[in-house]
């Protein structure tokens, strides 16, 4: 049994990267790990899962937004992070273990406490880092100057696929390897696509700028009335949720636009969808495009990432990004192709076999006992 402490900026959103840890917690759990899940700052509204494991949250309240009233605060906070982070490197026995930091920011707190020990304690702990976006996306903010940075000395780094772990290698980091996110969970059945019911494209995530959703909605616009018997269906939260609301107000389709709030129980949607859309402006590897997959269903998604470009392969569709025209006809013929949406659920389910929680963890026992050595 290894101790294993698993660390994110938050536990409790219903984000794809605390979805990850929460499905590994609870795999390496059940393979009889020691499992610890540590978030840095609290998240309002949280969002508890379903958990077998501990937990802790570093931060007393949730970290604000950077101003020049609340440097004072912000400092505490994190002091107080790291104060809370080097208390946990310091309990337990002395046998190694490993804490593996899912986000970047976990990783700068991580690396304070680290700091603050005696090498005697820091020798116990082998780090693995985790970066849950694609290297494009790294590479085109600030992302990519923390990560080489942060993610300097630890025992490996992995990266979502072999196309991202060879471009973080060849930016400076050290012992990368790809490890893919697993989904969290696998249905007996699948979407039935050819049932008699109404029609309906999934739109499943958050509702911000890089998840395209603005674009999404220009595209249905478009192609609406070519298809009476299909609905639009968008499910999630987020800053950019009241203007996307208001956004189809004149646009052709708009009675056929229905809401709802993110779920932590997705695989009910999915069951019921006829075809999944990603209009992400950019991803990682996104667990929403394995797990409808998994359900049977087709997928639609901007070329946005190595991750979605592997996940989608040759069975589902790809689109540029940032084109809604474009996205409209790729949906318009995928809407009227039932044939089509049969044949790629089905490759689809048969593709996403490798991706079950499984098979990830067999790689993930693998890399463990290698940090351990």
């Amino acid at each position: 049994m290894t101790r294993i402490v698993l660390c994110a900026n938050n536990i409790d959103e219903l984000g794809g990267a605390q979805r990850v840890v929460h499905t590994l917690a609870d795999g390496l759990q059940q393979r009889g790990h020691d499992v610890l899940v540590v978030g840095i700052t609290p998240f309002e509204p949280a969002h508890r899962v379903s958990e077998h494991y501990p937990r802790r949250v570093l931060m007393s309240e949730v970290w604000p937004k950077k101003t020049t009233q609340n440097e004072r605060v912000r400092a505490g906070l994190r002091a107080e992070a790291v104060a809370k982070m080097v208390d946990i490197l310091k309990q337990g026995s002395n046998e190694p273990s490993v804490i593996i930091t899912a986000q970047v920011w976990a990783m700068e707190i991580l690396n304070d406490a680290l700091a603050a020990v005696s090498p005697e304690v820091r020798a116990r702990w082998s780090v693995i880092g985790q970066y849950h976006g694609s290297f494009a996306a790294a590479a085109s903010g600030r992302d990519l100057a923390r990560v080489v940075r942060s993610y300097d000395l630890v025992s490996v780094f992995t990266a979502l696929t072999e196309e991202d772990a060879v471009a973080f290698a060849g930016a400076g980091l050290n012992n990368v390897r790809a490890m893919a996110n697993p989904a969290a969970f696998w249905p007996d059945t699948v979407s039935d696509l050819t049932s008699p019911r109404p029609r309906t494209l999934l739109y499943l995530g958050r509702l911000s700028q890089e998840k395209g959703v603005d674009l999404l909605i220009d595209a249905w616009s478009l192609i609406a009335d070519d298809h009476p018997d299909w609905t639009l269906t968008i499910v999630g939260d987020g800053p950019d949720g009241p203007a996307l609301r208001a956004q189809p107000r004149d646009l052709a389709g708009a009675d056929r636009i229905t809401w709802q709030s993110a779920t932590a129980s997705p695989q009910e949607l999915l069951l019921e969808t006829d075809l999944l859309v990603l209009p992400s402006r950019t991803e990682g590897l996104p667990l929403v495009l394995v797990e409808a997959q998994a359900c049977g269903v087709p997928v639609v998604a901007t070329d946005c990432s190595s991750g979605v470009r592997q996940l989608v392969g040759q069975w589902g569709a790809l689109v540029p990004r940032g084109e809604s025209r474009e996205l409209a006809q790729v949906l318009s013929r995928a809407m009227g192709d039932e044939a089509w949406r049969v044949r790629a659920g089905q490759h689809a389910r048969q593709e996403m076999q490798r991706y079950r929680l499984d098979s990830v963890l067999d790689q993930w026992d693998k890399l463990l006992a290698r940090v351990l050595l």
